[in-house]
């Protein structure tokens, strides 16, 4: 066996390993806790090693099933430029959040069980990106959202609604990500039905139709909570249940360097061999839908972790609007591009933000924070990096690359769409983000009692604020050859068209100068939208998730309840009434699924 090929299992296994050995360590907490960030951070060290070592894509098939299928159908891994790309996005960021949990997770009753799901979580992701075959791949996809379900309800054993609501939430991430599971299951069992093999196809894919699209999108669509199955990461205001129930750890995991990249890796990693047209339309305009309405929705919400949320759906569909730009798979590498930019400087972002709410008591309304640039010097310059990140500010941050290099390739080949979704967001992106800092930071206290993060957050923040000037100077010389040289689909010219980049700058700076004249002198409000009713109206409804979850409630969980108290009434107590009630109902279910299909 290859030496690349053994790091890469260790790379994979050593968190998975932590996580059950983690449990028999839980008389010894400090132990525990450091061994939960050693075992994350062998897997960086491996995912390093690989990255460094790698030099063409190839396989590996570590386990056969010769007595059962046929020899040409196994599972193992595969290593391309995507693939290592992922490897080192999630182990790097996966250990620094691990090791900022060891002071932010500090005083918590139950960090047993959130480092078993947080080494889990990380196996889990590290398992879909690397493997080579549908086993593997679906199994990663199911372990991540299965952990995500138990990190953003975390705290449900507090009393109250302080426990009700991150159970609910968690239960409510898993039912909405679930329906992409279902799709993805189905178009993955067709795809073995088509070719007979588990393997992944790396060339273009016989029979593909209008269908299987279907079935196929509803997999990124809700696990990077697209419209209009996003209101999982980022409710209503007064629904108040999506994935900021979780600790602010567990935010910067998902958004930065798991579950919600998986839909992003999906669509790349089926892009060279998946060439169905509608599938890429709907993307188009389901990722231009979602682009804008969550720069809207950050732009509305008080909510300092919503703000963010709201961001990394908005950035998720600038990934997506680069993929659907199918003329030559143009947008193949700067969506990438962009997936390893956002990861980076969202976790800043993210860990920055629970560096604020953990110093100010968990406050999280950014209304009720204001002048803390001199309490908390370090967090301003730190939050201020990931900030022009993701602004998108060239020659600073990396974020400032890969998202003119989607406007760019956009604008170079006419998709005019894409071109406006995106430099439109990039003016609401630097309006919403210049309000965050501006509102947090700079004005007078509005009553936050502060204390200062001690050097294990700012250690943490300033690696990351590094990584996000350091890789802005270095993607071009590093990664765009790595990519381009060691796969056929990057094959995308790593450029900065001229015109792109003045459109894209120009957004900003307007997105900028108008945050500050709304917010510069410590403004929490806009005059016109207090006195204006239809404004008020308008911001309202955009506030409320553009009430999507209250038309859900309204025609699927009410209705769903009512069913099921109407079925209730069938239970008699007697298992065997039971047992007879419950096959013939499955065997009724199995009958139309086959008359169907």
């Amino acid at each position: 066996m290859e030496a690349i090929y053994l790091l890469t299992i260790i790379a994979v296994l050593t968190p998975l390993f932590g996580a059950f050995a983690s449990l028999l360590l839980k008389k010894w907490q400090m132990i525990r806790d450091v061994f939960g960030v050693l075992t994350i951070g062998i897997s960086a060290i491996m995912s390093i090693a690989v990255f460094i070592m790698f030099e063409e894509p190839g396989s590996l098939d570590f386990w056969w099933f010769n007595f059962i299928w046929p020899s040409n159908l196994s599972v193992g891994f595969y290593l391309d430029g995507l693939s290592v790309m992922m490897l080192l996005i999630v182990s790097i960021l996966s250990m620094l959040i691990a090791f900022f949990s060891l002071e932010y997770m500090g005083g918590d009753k139950y960090k047993d069980r959130y480092w078993f799901f947080m080494q889990l979580f990380v196996s889990g992701m590290l398992l879909l990106v690397v493997a080579h075959d549908m086993v593997l791949l679906f199994a990663g996809w199911e372990i991540v959202g299965l952990c995500s379900c138990f990190l953003i309800a975390h705290h449900f054993m507090k009393e109250g609604e302080e426990g009700k609501k991150p159970a609910l939430s968690g239960i409510k991430a898993l039912i909405m990500t679930g329906i992409g599971d279902i799709g993805l299951l189905v178009f993955l069992a067709w795809l073995f039905y088509q070719t007979n093999s588990l393997l992944i196809p790396r060339t273009e894919i016989n029979g593909s139709n209008a269908v299987m699209s279907i079935f196929l999108i509803l997999a990124p669509l809700s696990k990077s909570a697209q419209f209009p199955l996003q209101s999982w990461l980022s409710s209503g205001d007064t629904i108040d249940i999506d994935a900021m129930q979780g600790p602010t750890t567990v935010s910067a995991l998902i958004h930065a360097a798991t579950m919600v990249k998986a839909g992003v890796y999906l669509v790349a990693r089926f892009t060279p061999a998946w060439n169905e047209k509608v599938f890429y339309v709907l993307l188009m305009v389901l990722a231009g839908i979602s682009c804008v309405g969550a720069a809207f929705g950050a732009l509305v919400t008080t909510d300092l972790k919503r703000v963010l949320a709201y961001s990394t759906i908005s950035q998720l569909s600038y990934m997506f609007l680069a993929l659907s730009m199918r003329e030559g798979e143009v947008g193949l590498s700067a969506g990438e591009l962009h997936l390893f930019s956002h990861a980076i400087f969202k976790a800043l972002l993210f860990l920055s933000a629970g560096a604020i709410i953990h110093s100010v008591a968990e406050e999280r309304d950014i209304k009720k924070m204001g002048g803390l640039r001199t309490e908390l010097p370090w967090i301003y310059w730190f939050m201020l990096i990931g900030v022009l990140g993701l602004m998108g500010i060239p020659f600073i941050t990396n974020g400032g690359y890969s998202k003119e290099l989607i406007i760019g390739t956009a604008l170079e080949n006419g998709y005019w769409f894409v071109f406006v979704i995106t430099v439109l967001t990039a003016l609401l992106t630097a309006l919403y983000s210049t309000r965050m800092f501006l509102m947090i930071f700079h004005g007078k206290n509005r009553g936050a009692h502060v204390h200062k993060p001690k050097w294990i957050m700012r250690t943490t923040l300033g690696i990351l604020a590094f990584l996000v000037v350091f890789t802005g100077f270095t993607v071009e010389g590093v990664f765009s050859d790595f990519l381009e040289n060691n796969e056929k689909s990057f094959g995308n010219p790593f450029h900065i068209n001229g015109a792109a980049l003045g459109s894209a700058l120009g957004a900003v700076v307007l997105g900028i100068v108008i945050a500050y004249l709304l917010y510069g002198k410590g403004q929490t409000e806009v005059a016109i939208f207090e006195q204006n009713k239809v404004l008020r109206a308008l911001r309202t409804f955009v506030a409320e998730g553009f009430y999507i979850d209250h038309l859900y409630n309204l025609v699927i969980v009410k209705p769903a309840f009512w069913i099921g108290k109407q079925l209730s009434y069938l239970k008699t107590g007697k298992i065997n009434w039971n047992m007879i009630f419950g096959s013939l109902v499955s065997i009724g279910v199995l009958v139309i699924t086959v008359v169907i299909v």
